[in-house]
C-alpha cells in the first residue's frame, strides 16, 4: 500500500482530528487567501476547487469574497469532508486522491496548499496531469508547499514503523517546465512561525505560495 492509499483509509482522518480545532478556528494568516486577495479582476473567477482543502475552511471564507460561484473541495480525509458538509453546505465537498480527482470539468482558480509534499512519488506525475487536468485555459493555479534550497525527503513521525515520507522542492518549477504555465506572483515565509511579516530562516522550513497562469498557446514565442 502506497502513501496515498494510507492517507486516504486512515491518516488523512488522523491528520484532521490533530488539527481541527486550528481548522475551525483559524487565526493564522494563510497566504494562499492573501495573494488571492491580491488578484484583479476577480469577476473572471467563476469557479474555484481546493485540492486538500480538509473541511473547507478556505472555500467558506472565499464564498465571502467572491458570492455565489462554484465553490468545490477535495480531501483523503473522509471525517474532514463530513464536518464541511455539516458546517459549509453552500459548498461541493468530496472525498479522493489526487491522482484520480473526481471532477471532470474545468476551474479558473485551482489551489493547492500543502499536499504536494505528501503525494507518493510513484503517483507525482499523474497527480501533476490531474491538476492541469483541471485548470482551464488562461486560469489561475496556486501552489502553496516548502521551498527548500535542494529536494529534501523527510521520514513522517507520525508513522514511524512506516515508510512514509514527505517530499520538499520546488513543485512550481515543475509546472513551469511545461512551458504552458507562467509565474505571476509568490510569498516566501517561514512555515514554522506563521505571521505577516519577513524573517529569515532555516531552507527545510521555507514556505511559499506561487501564483502560476495557465495558457496553452501564450507562452510560447513565434518564429519564422
Amino acid at each position: 500500500m502506497n502513501q496515498d492509499q494510507i492517507f486516504l483509509e486512515r491518516e488523512g482522518n488522523q491528520w484532521f482530528k490533530r488539527n481541527k480545532k486550528v481548522l475551525v478556528d483559524h487565526t493564522e494568516i494563510d497566504w494562499a487567501l492573501h495573494l488571492i486577495d491580491l488578484l484583479k479582476p476577480k469577476r473572471e473567477i467563476k469557479n474555484i476547487v481546493d485540492l486538500g482543502c480538509a473541511n473547507g475552511w478556505r472555500l467558506n471564507q472565499l464564498s465571502e469574497k467572491f458570492g455565489d460561484i462554484n465553490l468545490v473541495g477535495i480531501d483523503a480525509s473522509l471525517e474532514a469532508i463530513q464536518d464541511g458538509k455539516q458546517r459549509y453546505p453552500h459548498l461541493n465537498l468530496y472525498q479522493g486522491l489526487l491522482k484520480n480527482i473526481p471532477i471532470n470539468y474545468q476551474f479558473d482558480l485551482v489551489i493547492i496548499g500543502a499536499v504536494m509534499h505528501w503525494i507518493d512519488r510513484e503517483n507525482l506525475v499523474k497527480t501533476i496531469a490531474e491538476i492541469d487536468r483541471l485548470t482551464a485555459d488562461g486560469g489561475i493555479l496556486l501552489l502553496g508547499d516548502f521551498l527548500p534550497d535542494y529536494p529534501q525527503r523527510r521520514h513522517y513521525h507520525h508513522l514511524p514503523n512506516e515508510q512514509i515520507y514527505t517530499y520538499k522542492q520546488d513543485y512550481a518549477k515543475i509546472f513551469e517546465a511545461l512551458v504552458t504555465y507562467k509565474e505571476i506572483a509568490k510569498i516566501t515565509s517561514n512555515h514554522d512561525q506563521r505571521e505577516l511579516g519577513i524573517q529569515v530562516c532555516d531552507s527545510s522550513s521555507r514556505w511559499v505560495c506561487t501564483l502560476l497562469q495557465k495558457s496553452l498557446q501564450g507562452f510560447y514565442q513565434e518564429v519564422t
